[in-house]
Parts: C-alpha cells; sequence; structure tokens
C-alpha cells in the first residue's frame, strides 16, 4: 500500500506538470523534457535516500527490547545502516518498475546527462543525502528515551520533507530568498541536490552543503544516542 501510494503521487506530479507544460514551452527555466526527467529521477533518489526502518527504533526503546542490542558486541548505528541498505534492495526496484510503467504509457522526452561528472556528483550527492535522512530520523527516533509522544515530531517531519525536499517540484523555481534559505537546512539534500546535479541545473558546491549536514546529523544522532541511553532504564527482560 506504501509504494501504491507513492505511486498514485507520481502520477499526479507528472499528469500535473504534464497538463502546465501544455500550455507553455519552457517556465521557471525548464523545459518540458528537464521537467519530466526531474520528476522521474527523483522518484529513484527518494527511494534511495528515504530511510524506512529507523521508525522501529522509537518503538523497540518504548517496548524495552533496544536493551538487546546494547548488550551484544556490536555497533547499533552500523547494524542499522546495513538494514536501511537491505531495505533498498526492495523499494528502489519497484520504484524504478514505477517510472518502468510511465515510459510504457506516456513516452516522455527525457534528458540524459552525457558528461560522467555529473553521475560522479549526483552518486556522492545521493549517499551523503542518505546519510543525513538517516541520522535525522534516528534522532526523531531516540525521543522515545524521554517520552511516548514519538508520531506528531515525526509527522510534521515527514509533511516537512514532502513540500520542502524537492520531490513534487525543483526548489530552484522558488524565489531566491526563499531557495537560498531552504539551502541552509537539511531538507533540499535529500532529494533535490542529487537530480539537480546528475540534471545539470545545480552547481557542485551544493556538495559543500551536503557534506555540513552529514556531520551535523551525525554529531547530532550520537548525541541524543549517547544521552539517552545513560537515562535509560527498563525492566522485566
Amino acid at each position: 500500500m506504501w509504494r501504491f501510494r507513492l505511486l498514485v503521487q507520481l502520477l499526479i506530479i507528472y499528469m500535473l506538470w504534464n497538463g502546465v507544460f501544455a500550455q507553455t514551452d519552457t517556465i521557471f527555466g525548464y523545459s518540458k523534457h528537464y521537467m519530466m526527467s526531474y520528476i522521474l529521477c527523483v522518484t529513484v533518489v527518494s527511494a534511495i535516500t528515504t530511510t524506512m526502518r529507523t521508525t522501529d527504533v522509537a518503538g523497540d526503546v518504548l517496548k524495552g527490547t533496544v536493551v538487546n542490542y546494547l548488550i551484544k558486541p556490536i555497533s547499533f548505528f552500523k547494524y542499522l545502516l546495513t538494514r536501511e541498505a537491505a531495505d533498498k534492495v526492495i523499494h528502489v526496484p519497484l520504484a524504478m518498475f514505477e517510472i518502468g510503467l510511465i515510459l510504457i504509457f506516456f513516452h516522455p522526452v527525457l534528458f540524459i546527462p552525457s558528461n560522467s561528472v555529473s553521475y560522479i556528483l549526483f552518486f556522492l550527492s545521493m549517499v551523503m543525502g542518505w546519510c543525513i535522512s538517516f541520522f535525522i530520523s534516528l534522532s526523531l527516533s531516540f525521543i522515545a528515551f524521554w517520552t511516548t509522544e514519538v508520531w506528531a515530531p515525526r509527522f510534521i517531519f515527514t509533511v516537512v520533507v514532502s513540500f520542502v525536499a524537492g520531490s513534487l517540484f525543483p526548489l530552484d523555481i522558488l524565489p531566491k530568498p526563499l531557495y537560498l534559505a531552504l539551502l541552509a537546512t537539511p531538507f533540499p539534500y535529500f532529494f533535490y541536490a542529487p537530480t539537480a546535479l546528475v540534471l545539470g541545473k545545480a552547481p557542485w558546491t551544493l556538495l559543500i552543503g551536503s557534506g555540513i549536514w552529514l556531520i551535523i546529523s551525525f554529531l547530532l544522532a550520537r548525541f541524543i544516542w549517547q544521552k539517552g541511553i545513560k537515562e535509560f532504564s527498563f525492566y522485566g527482560i
């Protein structure tokens, strides 16, 4: 059902922009083939960078089963990263299948980058975007160390990401002050940065922002984790 929802969302966004370009050849500096390429590419990027398994951590903390990881000689962060990577084995092929349906039924004309550097920047940005998303999502789950109300912050996070991470439209079509303000947050580096870099619609300096937020998000997650396990207590296991 999660994948079906994402497929419906992709169809709505695709048809919306297709309708917009029925009236004009270019909008906000994007031609139709660039915009459609962005929408389809960002679907693959979101399937990779969106973290799915970190939500389970809050439940482990609330139920006390997190102690099963604390007593084992393994890195909790590395274990979760490995589980996230395994989850991509399911979601990335499904995202590719959904895009395949779009290509079969609508035959969009797409922009295919020919510059190998664009693919290198795309890969680096996507990996960093995945890590940033992972650490921030993990930090939200660690709130369970102090409160059972972990659903509301995650819901707000999901809503914010859906609007300001670039999954609905390229962020550079926004007014420049707002666009620059968004680049100071971690959200554009989830979806927008990798996609814009591979399409040649953004400078390589976006990698600097990705690197900065990768360090910040990692340090934040580690700090909250260390703070939480020091105050954590549970009985009955």
